[in-house]
């Protein structure tokens, strides 16, 4: 009994310090009710704003609102987002085709990509039912390279690429006390169960052009903002989501992939900028943006979870330098992030939180989700409904998922996920 004791009293004590290397840090936090609290988001999205009238219309949202609120987002918060210069395949090649038994093959494709005149390269691995296609997708920006994200064979590393130092805690009892801090699919999602489910897996590290890592992501921002001159300077977080965009580009000419079907999906930071590709690239069918927090799909103004001045310390690259000088006055933003949730209407949108996790406040999501609705309403799709955070709605585009627990990724969040993707975007 003693021995067990030491155990968890060790493990606990391990998990404080890993919570505090990752960032995540959900140590102490209170539990999240999960009814909603009455709180309005500003400004009203649909409103007389800057000289132009309410709209009223979806054509008035397509072609006037929604240019205006996703200026006003990069202006403040993501700076400014590459142009879309189309993808160039360098090479696709499958490396097995006998994955969970014969259920699914895997490809690796290397991409260039291209900001200004610089040529970068990405890679991204496909896990794709051995069934006949093309398959929905799923695109998963992982925190880590994807030789640490795939268990496979002949995923080689990338020693020329940086990343975060936890990304090397891959093996023994440090992959064991991730999984028992994080969940158990903090790295890895339940590939087996994606591909049974009838969907491909697409994984990439966007680090690869601009690292998650205060001196190499500074670094690299430096040398693409060399060339900005009156634009606000790029942020990792717009990058990334650039960089998604991109490997679109790809799957559009990808036999083995749906085009019509592509749904992105990350966690904590990766679903920030998972959630910003969604908004800006209509190519993208849905988003699963989990326990995102501020400067995803929480709400700002609200003194709930993560502060804005707390994030610039703590991630520099994440965000352009305007949004710093919103620290302890986020009222005075001309945004929040409600916007960003209704640039993604009328496509779908699962927004992922957990109630051991006020600093993602999930309340301030759910408020989000509440505010975009009649943004959703207006371009014709159902209204965000749910009635608390507990109300998972599978059927429902703009829909919400809450379980108990800290911040990870767990069996308890990838059954909704699987859910509600078999729901929108399964065979029917």
């Amino acid at each position: 009994m003693l021995m067990s004791i030491l155990k968890w009293l060790f493990l606990a004590l391990l998990a404080a310090i890993s919570l505090m290397v990752v960032g995540c840090s959900t140590v102490g936090l209170p539990h999240v009710s999960y009814r909603p609290v009455e709180t309005s988001a500003s400004p009203d999205l649909l409103a007389a704003i800057d000289g132009y009238s309410e709209v009223t219309t979806a054509e008035q949202w397509t072609t006037e609102r929604a240019p205006y609120w996703l200026n006003v987002l990069k202006n403040n918060i993501y700076g400014t987002i590459p142009e879309p210069i189309t993808a160039e395949t360098l090479s696709r090649d499958v490396i097995a085709t006998d994955l969970f038994e014969g259920a699914a093959s895997l490809i690796e494709v290397q991409l260039k990509l291209t900001i200004h005149d610089r040529d970068y390269v990405q890679d991204v691995h496909f896990v794709v039912p051995n069934t006949k296609g093309p398959h929905p997708v799923i695109l998963g920006a992982g925190s880590c390279p994807n030789d640490v994200t795939l268990p496979f064979a002949g995923i080689e590393p990338r020693p020329d690429i940086a990343f975060p130092g936890y990304c090397g805690m891959n093996g023994g009892w440090q992959k064991s006390l991730a999984h028992f801090v994080f969940g158990r699919y903090i790295e890895t999602p339940p590939l087996e169960e994606i591909i049974a489910a009838g969907f491909a897996f697409g994984a990439y590290y966007p680090g690869m052009i601009v690292p998650d890592s205060r001196e190499a992501g500074l670094a690299a921002l430096s040398e693409i903002n060399s060339d900005l001159t009156d634009e606000p300077p790029a942020a990792a977080i717009g990058i990334w989501a650039w960089v998604t965009n991109r490997i679109v580009d790809h799957i559009e000419n990808d036999p083995a992939l749906d085009a019509q079907r592509i749904i992105t999906f990350g966690h904590s930071r990766t679903a920030k900028s998972a959630l910003l590709a969604g908004a800006i690239d209509a190519r993208i069918a849905g988003v699963i943006s989990h326990q995102s927090g501020t400067g995803g799909a929480a709400l700002q103004k609200n003194d709930i979870g993560e502060s804005i001045e707390q994030i610039p310390g703590s991630y520099p690259p994440w965000f352009t330098p305007a949004y710093a000088s919103y620290a302890e006055k986020q009222a005075s933003l001309p945004v929040d992030q409600h916007a960003l949730i209704a640039l993604m209407a009328p496509r779908a949108l699962l927004l992922g939180n957990s109630a051991r996790d006020q600093w993602a406040d999930p309340q301030g999501s759910f408020a989000a989700a509440r505010a975009a609705s009649p943004v959703y309403k207006l371009l014709g799709a159902p209204g965000f409904d749910a009635v608390n955070l507990k109300d998972f709605q599978p059927d429902a585009p703009l829909a919400f998922q809450f379980r108990e627990g800290t911040h990870g990724i767990t069996p308890e969040d990838w059954g909704p996920f699987l859910e509600w993707l078999t729901a929108q975007f399964g065979e029917k």
